[in-house]
């Protein structure tokens, strides 16, 4: 009875692993490398123009005060010992305000140029999506892998070049 039960384990194991060599043979799997595939795409740089068209203003007059107050400050370095108190008292002054209106434009500034970058990013991936669901579809692909949860891949099975073409056909 016992011989029986250990042989009925072993051919059903036996049978579990025949059944999963087969049907791993059975699935098609690639891989994208989905940062590769946004630095190709087009969208990408007109992304980074938009975002420089939107902010280009502001960044312009923040590096202008910024300009400034490095002039400020090598002015009161080089001629501080030349300057009356009061001279020296009224820059530093200034360049306190300017350093105060620094801090008040360029940090609202740049939480507001990553909050853009987020929203353009996650548009992006979401066309990279649909192009990979698209792909993968007509290449009959049962998955679909980021390069980066592979830890050795085949070049053949990356399929990031027809998920670029793809984007860019518009297809």
């Amino acid at each position: 009875m016992k011989n029986l039960f250990v042989k009925t384990a072993a051919t059903l194991v036996f049978g579990v692993f025949l059944l999963g060599a087969t049907a791993a043979h059975a699935t098609k799997i690639a891989f994208v490398d989905v940062q590769t595939i946004a630095s190709q795409l087009p969208q990408a740089q007109q992304i980074q123009e938009t975002i420089m068209a939107e902010f280009g203003e502001r960044i312009e007059a923040i590096g202008q005060l910024e300009r400034d107050i490095n002039f400020n400050v090598e002015k009161i370095r080089r001629d501080g010992p030349t300057m009356s108190e009061d001279e020296q008292q009224q820059l530093a002054e200034t360049i306190q305000r300017q350093q105060m209106q620094y801090e008040q434009m360029a940090r609202p500034l740049d939480e507001q140029m990553r909050q853009r970058q987020a929203e353009e990013r996650n548009k992006l991936l979401a066309l990279i999506k649909n192009a990979i669901d698209v792909v993968a579809e007509q290449g009959n692909y049962d998955i679909v892998l980021n390069s980066g949860a592979a830890v050795y891949a085949k070049e053949s099975y990356d399929i990031s070049a027809a998920v670029v073409r793809q984007i860019t056909s518009g297809n």
